[in-house]
């Protein structure tokens, strides 16, 4: 399995849940993909919030970029949905202007 392309951190979204999980390194990933189900259902946005999926041949995982890019206001409403199953209030009112700031959000959530 190949990382080069992730810039970390990373969180993952299985796109039937409103839970994220939020991962700092790529020994976190790798524990995480046998958990995760079908993998063409799992989505990987990086830091620089590139979209990823991931293809699993039996052989091997890897990463391609999604075509088309998962859109700002979508990570936005991600981390609100995941915000509020997480117990944090007021999640409408969560803004973000860039993804570092999305990531910040996610950082605090798993440290409460």
């Amino acid at each position: 399995m190949s990382n080069a392309l992730l810039h970390w951190p990373v969180f993952i979204k299985q796109l039937q849940q409103d839970e994220l999980l939020y991962l700092n390194q790529f020994e976190e990933l790798h524990e995480q993909l046998p958990m995760l189900g079908d993998l063409t259902q799992v989505m990987v946005i990086d830091a620089r919030g590139c979209s990823y999926q991931i293809s699993d041949d039996n052989a091997s995982v890897s990463f391609s970029l999604s075509a088309p890019q998962v859109l700002m206001p979508t990570l936005i409403d991600w981390v609100r949905l995941h915000a509020s199953q997480a117990g944090q209030c007021c999640t409408s009112k969560l803004m973000a202007t860039d993804i570092s700031q999305l990531f910040s959000v996610l950082e605090f959530i798993e440290q409460n």
